[in-house]
């Protein structure tokens, strides 16, 4: 009797992703995740031709959960306050995410990944629709966006240990009240 396949891409991309979390990037290989998932090696080319690709899928998933999670997190916010916001959503994502923060931080590999890429743009658009509501602002949104991920970088490399939660955090709306108003009020 033939056992019946109960393993999926899905199920690939969620095992890797609980491996990247749990373990970090680098321990991530095509073995190890068969190992986790209780097959063979090659029975994972079934579902991805690679570990490149795989990692693709993955943070193309978690990109899609963030992009999901802002907009349910932006109801109800305009002009500044949207700004704040989705900066403050992006942040807390990444430090909480540590597969599309360790993916993210290796995006040199995938840049020219569509799955990838077409993520990214999405939240990008966003991001513009919220500049677009209030033209007051004085940042762009590429100026946005690279304060929170230096921020986010600074703070997953424990750069700043010494800071309590408050004062990192009071720091880091500090730095976006500097960029998205004028005079920093």
């Amino acid at each position: 009797m033939t056992q019946k396949r109960t393993l999926d891409r899905q199920k690939v991309i969620n095992k890797a992703t609980e491996i990247i979390n749990d373990k970090g990037l680098s321990e991530l290989t095509m073995p190890k995740l068969a190992r986790a998932l209780n097959v063979r090696s090659q029975s994972l080319y079934h579902y991805v031709s690679n570990r490149d690709e795989l990692l693709s899928l993955v943070c193309a998933a978690r990109l899609k959960i963030l992009r999901t999670h802002l907009t349910e997190n932006l109801i109800g916010y305009s002009g500044n306050n949207a700004l704040y916001r989705f900066a403050d959503e992006i942040r807390d994502f990444l430090l909480n995410d540590r597969t599309v923060s360790s993916i993210f931080y290796n995006i040199n590999e995938y840049i020219n990944n569509n799955l990838i890429t077409d993520e990214i743009n999405k939240v990008i658009e966003l991001g513009e629709k919220l500049l677009d509501v209030d033209k007051k602002n004085t940042v762009s949104l590429h100026g946005l966006l690279a304060a929170v991920l230096g921020y986010v970088f600074l703070d997953r490399a424990d750069l700043f240990k010494n800071e309590d939660k408050k004062s990192a955090d009071d720091n880091y709306h500090e730095l976006l009240s500097r960029l998205v108003t004028a005079n920093g009020k």
